[in-house]
């Protein structure tokens, strides 16, 4: 299907989550993902996507009859989940970041990084053979195992033949890294002779650099998870400077317990970054190797309800094991992420050395069930720690001395509470997980004006934790959510036991601190303990009762506080619901049954939240709303329903009657045997706070039908759109001469009639022809109309409307316009796809392909885009590539895929080489060289900043197959283009005739050049240098440009 409305601007919501939706800050500027990436789903379909673009899908082989929906999260993550997906997703036997191909691209799973998806499945060895997977590693603690899948093979088909009950993506995590050791009182520890001596602490990292002296001896043993060529040293910087938080020997800046062995699990690559499966082996590995103390000063990017593979992986670990797994909470300023989501992880959250929390800790409530985390805070700004010789951390970081630098995260407060749990450990050796967390956070100290949601019990103190012997369990109370309304609530009531581990008898005074909504103190009543006072003998426990009674009338929302027992803090959190109202949802099929197949949301047109799930009844405020859902059947038919104005004012009850669907009917006036084969239904409604938008790709509309709906609003809009053309007989259009491209547009209600008739005489007309740059290639327009190349079109277009035309040469290039076409009624216009020259592009535009963010380097720079001004490619297939950064000289970054990277730069201004370089089969621009020369300084704020690179572009008069004459004289006009606004001029220009081998000058103007070519050449081969005012420059080239030809 075309390109759809631009995402970056659309709001659009899960059909089957609930929670709150926050819309997205402006910006000054938006960095640009550049190149078209194309994204293999685990189905084998292909996702095309461009940024803020949209998508366009192109099903895998057998599955052209697959419906999918297309929605864009509120953090702008586009999501595109095939039809026969959504039971697995909602069910959990799929995870959704299989789907999310925003993430995967941002990972580096797109077709144009990696040709397999990295997955995790469950079963062992044999489950993975069974479905035809290559096995990387068995993960035992799970019960699964890490595979290698090739792209394109419906891998669900396969999971369901074999004994593999779920599919998760192994998705990419790094290190959480955004006045200490005594601000946790650690030196009163040491005077009692406790330095976490005996104990074992694991730090899955990036590695340690066992060389550095504070370092030196303290690490046991040491095992590669990561598949750097390193081995297990320290080359991003990352693990040495957490690992001597732990246990740094330095006089100045010393560890927390510096008595400790550690294991040294590098997780994390020498880029900073790891796979999921990799730490959860690295995870069985340190438990079953004797730790303790697990440190996991490291996290995924996206919040988490603890039940995560990750999450899911500390949970059954520490449950084996005993192995306490200390982790950070993360450093988004947002929801705790995995694995700090895991129940039985002891999280951690970030203060500054005045307690304050610092700005970027991730917090609470979990997400999804509303649990307290972080557990607890730990210094993590400004830390001075260890610094890994040679590693890219220590060329981009200001140094303190010779052996430290600082850094800040909630990567650094996990190891001070690490450490500090060594100590624990140290002096109660029988002690495991449960008990070593319960006294940390027993003992810590509340920060002023902080919520247990972002600090949970408060900042750790090991001088409290070694001379208190109380600790209570469970260490949190979580009592979820009391509904609406109260009167007849039922109060909530938890145990918690105290034990003593010391040898006197200990007498506790027991009182409540819980504030409201309001951040006043809660109602009398509200939450209480009893009894007032207990009294535990040495060695024993004894048992307290809690109660929450939320018909105690107060405002409605959250309860947060602690339980104080004389100093040990118990965190609670009760949620007492404001106004909701349950609505009964009854699905239908199409024999008037009920069906268990279906999806849906309520979202909340006044405020940014929505509700929905997999139960029929959900549970809904009182107000506004915008209803959208799907039900199916086991053969592939689908409905889709909305309601535009749904308003919730008491119990309520709403049916989705598969029965009285009805198909979009659009008919072809001039050309009645035309036939759809591509088509979507586009669902958008404005907000009061944002705009929401979901489409649904489907094959046609004949399986695929809409459910008029009983409420309308002026705001709803419903887009049908077609592509259509003349069939081929074999199921195919590939004889077509002609190519439709449809929209309509429907207001306020989704009508009892959707369809419309097109009559050419209202449609605008394009000519297409498209070029070949392979011998034998195919080309496909719009993922619809496959031949062989070069071929002309004729199509027809809805005019005034945004389009984003699609061409391939397939297994070459895919090419879209970078900015919307809309076309106009009146003469046909004529399109050129796919001629020579390929090379790098700047179209025009507010997006940036390259920019600087603070202290990193970003590029995403579209490297094989035709001669056409406003275009971008997605690159293709290349035989080998690389892209590297370097600083006055010396080499900073380096990625695998061509024209893509984010680098971390030194602070400061200097000057840049950024190289990119690929090489592909082909005879047309067979291999493009580009060193980009600029200057950059800090990019102050959280705007990104364009860098100054400019690139040149070629347009000769090329023939259908990329040639001109060898024997007339060939000018070839030129522009350049510029990342993001400014002006550069040609300086310099080379051709060669004998690709690349020797080059001679050639005179130019500022529109372009003559060329004249010498006898028996078969290829033009250009080289050239631009600059701006500043001095920023590139210089290109490009081998075999363009083809010559002969004469007949």
């Amino acid at each position: 299907m075309n390109w759809r409305h631009p995402v970056a601007t659309v709001l659009a919501v899960a059909l089957a989550t609930s929670g709150t939706v926050t819309a997205a800050a402006a910006q000054a500027a938006e960095p640009d993902p550049g190149p078209a990436r194309t994204v293999t789903l685990v189905t084998g379909d292909r996702v095309v996507l461009a940024g803020s673009r949209g998508v366009s899908v192109l099903p895998g082989a057998g599955r052209a009859k697959t419906a999918f929906e297309q929605r864009t999260d509120v953090t702008g993550d586009v999501h595109v989940t095939p039809q026969d997906a959504l039971a697995g997703v909602r069910s959990g036997q799929l995870d959704p970041l299989l789907f999310d191909v925003t993430k995967l691209v941002e990972f580096g799973y797109d077709d144009q990084a990696r040709r397999d998806l990295p997955l995790i499945v469950g079963g062992g060895l044999a489950a993975a053979r069974d479905t035809g997977l290559r096995p990387v590693r068995e993960l035992t603690s799970l019960g699964a195992t890490a595979v290698r899948a090739a792209k394109g093979t419906d891998l669900l088909a396969r999971a369901a033949r074999s004994a593999a009950p779920r599919i998760w993506l192994d998705a990419p995590v790094r290190g959480t890294l955004d006045q200490s050791v005594p601000q946790i009182g650690a030196p009163a520890a040491w005077q009692a002779g406790l330095t976490g001596s005996g104990v074992t602490v694991a730090v899955l990292d990036s590695g340690i650099d066992t060389t550095h002296p504070d370092l030196a001896g303290v690490v046991a043993d040491a095992r590669d998870f990561s598949g750097s060529a390193t081995g297990t040293t320290d080359r991003w910087g990352h693990g040495t400077h957490v690992a001597s938080i732990v246990t740094g020997r330095d006089a100045k800046y010393r560890g927390v317990a510096p008595g400790v062995r550690l294991l040294n699990g590098k997780v994390l690559g020498d880029d900073g970054s790891g796979l999921l499966s990799g730490i959860i082996a690295g995870m069985e590995w340190a438990a079953g190797g004797g730790a303790k103390v697990v440190n996991m000063s490291l996290g995924t990017r996206f919040p988490s309800d603890g039940t995560d593979v990750l999450s899911q992986a500390v949970d059954r670990l520490t449950e084996q094991t005993g192995t306490l797994f200390v982790a950070a909470a993360g450093n988004d300023a947002d929801l705790v992420t995995s694995p700090g989501a895991a129940t039985a992880a002891l999280t951690v959250g970030a203060v500054d050395r005045d307690g304050k929390l610092a700005p970027f800790s991730n917090h609470g409530p979990r997400y999804g069930d509303g649990a307290i985390k972080p557990d607890v805070t730990a210094p993590g700004v400004g830390i001075a720690a260890a610094k890994a010789r040679d590693s890219v951390l220590a060329t981009t970081v200001p140094s303190v001395d010779e052996h430290h630098f600082r850094l800040s995260g909630t990567s650094m407060a996990a190891p001070h509470v690490a450490g500090a749990a060594a100590i624990l450990a140290q002096q109660h050796p029988d002690w495991k997980a449960p008990e070593l967390k319960a006294a940390l956070m027993g003992t810590a100290e509340a920060g002023a004006a902080m919520s247990v949601f972002e600090q949970g019990a408060g900042r750790v103190d090991v001088a409290k934790a070694v001379s208190r012997p109380v600790f209570a369990s469970p260490a949190t109370i979580s009592l979820g959510t009391a509904q609406w309304p109260h009167d007849d609530d039922k109060p909530l009531v938890t145990t918690v036991t105290y034990r003593n581990a010391g040898t006197t008898p200990v007498t506790l005074d027991l009182t409540t601190d819980v504030r409201g909504p309001d951040g006043a103190a809660a109602p009398d009543g509200m939450v209480t303990v009893t009894p007032g006072s207990l009294t535990i003998p040495a060695g024993g426990s004894a048992a307290a009762t809690v109660t929450a009674d939320t018909r105690v009338a107060g405002p409605d929302g959250g309860y947060q506080g602690v339980v104080l027992a004389s100093g040990v803090r118990t965190p609670i959190a009760v949620t007492r619901e404001a106004e909701r109202y349950d609505v009964a949802l009854t699905f239908l099929d199409e024999q008037g049954n009920p069906t268990p197949n279906f999806s849906y949301s309520f979202v909340d047109v006044e405020n940014p939240r929505s509700f929905g799930g997999a139960s029929p009844t959900a549970r809904v405020p009182k107000g506004r709303f915008y209803f959208q859902a799907t039900t199916w059947t086991d053969d592939r038919r689908y409905l889709f329903a909305v309601e535009p104005e749904f308003v919730v004012s008491g119990p309520a009850q709403l049916t989705v009657d598969t029965r009285t669907a009805v198909s979009a009917d659009v008919r072809f006036a001039d050309r009645p045997t035309a036939k759809i084969g591509r088509a979507a239904y586009g669902f958008e409604r404005d907000t009061s706070w944002g705009h929401l938008s979901s489409w649904m790709h489907v094959p046609d509309f004949t399986d695929f039908r809409v459910r008029p709906s009983a409420t309308s609003a002026s705001s709803f809009d419903l887009a049908v759109e077609a592509q259509a053309a003349e069939p081929d007989g074999a199921g195919g259009f590939g004889t077509s001469g002609y190519l439709y491209n449809v929209r309509h547009h429907l207001r306020g209600s989704i009508p009892a009639k959707p369809g419309f008739t097109v009559r050419d005489r209202d449609m605008a007309r394009v000519r297409t022809e498209a070029a070949v740059t392979k011998p034998g290639s195919t080309g496909t327009r719009e993922g619809m109309i496959t031949r062989p190349l070069p071929y002309g079109l004729d199509e027809f277009y809805t005019p005034g409307e945004p389009w984003y035309p699609l061409f391939s040469e397939d297994g070459v290039n895919l090419l879209l316009d970078a900015v919307p076409r809309s076309y106009r009624l009146g003469r046909p216009v004529l399109e050129r796809w796919n001629a020579a020259v390929f090379g790098p592009a700047f179209p025009p535009g507010p997006r940036i392909r390259a920019f600087r963010q603070g202290d990193t380097i970003a590029v995403y720079l579209p490297m094989f885009t035709d001669q056409h001004a406003g275009r971008i490619s997605d690159g293709g297939p290349v035989s080998a590539a690389q892209t590297t950064l370097s600083r006055e000289g010396k080499e900073i970054g380096r990625s695998d895929v061509l024209g893509r990277g984010a680098f971390p730069v030194p602070a400061g201004p200097g000057t840049y080489v950024l190289h990119a370089e690929a090489t592909r089969d082909n005879a047309v621009s067979s291999k493009v060289v580009v060193d980009w020369t600029f200057t950059s300084d800090t990019a102050p704020g959280t705007n990104p900043a364009a860098l100054p690179l400019p690139a040149v572009r070629y347009a000769p008069a090329v023939d259908a197959r990329n040639r001109v004459p060898a024997w007339l004289p060939t000018y070839v006009p030129i522009t350049v283009e510029t990342n993001a606004g400014g002006t550069a001029e040609l300086k310099a220009l080379s051709v060669s005739h004998d690709g690349g081998a020797t080059w001679h000058a050639v005179p130019f103007t500022d529109k372009g050049a003559l060329l004249v070519h010498p006898a028996g050449a078969k290829s033009v081969s250009l080289k050239a240098t631009a600059a701006d005012p500043a001095g920023n420059k590139v210089e290109q080239t490009i081998v075999d440009a363009f083809l010559l030809a002969g004469k007949a």
